[in-house]
């Protein structure tokens, strides 16, 4: 089995939080069960030097963002015996800090295309792309909006693992076409309580929802810890 392991951070190189901990020992665990795995994240300016000299330049590709005809670099490096892949675009990611941005609702569904993009360029077919919370949950959507049709992608599964359902990625309605780009039949797929809920989107079109534990998958069963009343 072949999977890629999708997340906004992953320890040593760039860390907020819980989430870069298990992506940073996670796919190492699995290779030590005799499956492949290979991680795939943001190129951000602030990952160390030390770290960014032990990367290689894989190639570049463009990355079609509703309107927008964005640049994309692949980087590639070996830490721990893992292979990680490095996504690049200056305007996106050459910023102090991982998030707290106008524009991460843009800053990662940008990632999330670019991941499957990716997979046109590298020598890696996943059986599964193992997404990580709201800045990933896109790639379900893109994955079964625009790339089923492919042979290369047909057969592809994915898995959402939610660490923090605090976090959904809500944004206006407007991001459907002027950002996402999805066509206007795919708007309920990311529509919940009156605008687009990233999270919701991949939860929708996953093909399996996970959580950090299995007190946590209880815990967000009830609405409050959900956060799933109107006007959150």
């Amino acid at each position: 089995m072949k999977i890629l392991y999708a997340a906004s951070e992953a320890y040593p190189f760039a860390a907020s939080g819980g989430l870069a901990d298990v992506a940073g020992s996670l796919p190492r665990a699995i290779r030590g069960k005799m499956q492949a795995c290979r991680v795939v994240m943001p190129l951000y300016s602030d990952i160390k030097p030390e770290l960014r000299a032990q990367m290689k330049y894989v190639t570049n590709l463009t990355v079609f963002l509703s309107w927008r005809s964005l640049y994309c670099g692949v980087f590639e490096a070996n830490y721990n015996g893992v292979v990680y892949y490095f996504l690049d675009n200056e305007y996106y990611f050459k910023r102090p800090g991982l998030y707290g941005y106008y524009d991460d609702g843009e800053r990662f569904a940008f990632f999330s295309k670019a991941v499957l993009e990716m997979l046109h360029y590298i020598d890696y077919t996943p059986d599964i792309i193992h997404c990580n919370d709201w800045q990933t949950a896109l790639i379900p959507v893109y994955l079964n909006v625009f790339y089923r049709g492919e042979k290369k992608f047909r057969d592809i599964k994915t898995v959402l693992t939610i660490h923090n359902i605090q976090y959904q990625g809500k944004y206006g309605m407007e991001m459907v076409q002027d950002v996402l780009g999805l066509p206007q039949s795919a708007t309920p797929i990311v529509e919940y309580d009156g605008c687009v809920n990233y999270m919701k989107g991949g939860i929708d079109q996953c093909n399996m929802i996970t959580t950090v534990s299995k007190t946590y998958a209880q815990e967000i069963l009830d609405p409050w810890y959900s956060m799933v009343w109107t006007g959150f």
